[in-house]
C-alpha cells in the first residue's frame, strides 16, 4: 500500500480552489451613463450660432430623451430610438426627420461620465457636424 505524503494534500486543495474560482463568472464593467443634458451649436450663416439640446434620461439601463432646438421653436420632441453600440451613438427623431449619430469620446468629467460626443446632425437630408457636450448631469 502506498501513502502520499501529507505535504501534497494542501497543494491539491489549493489547485481545486483555484479551479473552482476560475469557473465563477466575472461581471464586466458597465459603460458610463449618458444621462444628462447634451448641448451643441452650429452655424448655417443665417442669424449666427444656433443651439440644439438633447436631454437623456436613464432608468434601469434604458435610455430615453427629448430634443430641443430653441431657435427653430422645436421643443421637447421625443427621441424615438436611442442606439449605443460601443462608442457609437445614434438618436432618431422621425417626427422631424432628424437624426444625430456620433462617437462618444473617452473624455470623462469629474463624475467619471462622458462629456463629449463628436457627430453629425441630419435633418431633411442636410448634414451638419456638431460636437455635443454634457452640461448637466442628473
Amino acid at each position: 500500500m502506498t501513502f502520499r505524503p501529507l505535504t501534497s494534500l494542501p497543494r491539491l486543495f489549493l489547485l481545486a480552489c483555484l479551479l473552482a474560482a476560475s469557473l465563477v463568472p466575472v461581471s464586466s464593467a458597465q459603460a458610463p451613463s449618458l444621462a444628462g443634458e447634451w448641448r451643441g451649436t452650429y452655424n448655417i450663416n443665417i442669424g449666427g450660432d444656433r443651439e440644439i439640446i438633447f436631454t437623456l434620461n436613464e432608468v434601469d439601463g434604458v435610455l430615453s430623451g427629448t430634443f430641443d432646438n430653441p431657435t427653430a421653436g422645436i421643443m421637447a420632441v421625443s427621441i424615438e430610438t436611442i442606439s449605443v453600440n460601443g462608442n457609437d451613438i445614434r438618436l432618431l427623431l422621425p417626427r422631424i426627420q432628424g437624426e444625430y449619430y456620433g462617437t462618444i469620446r473617452d473624455e470623462l468629467g469629474a463624475d467619471g461620465k462622458p462629456v463629449r460626443i463628436d457627430g453629425d446632425w441630419s435633418q431633411a437630408g442636410e448634414y451638419i457636424p456638431i460636437t455635443l457636450r454634457r452640461t448637466v448631469a442628473p
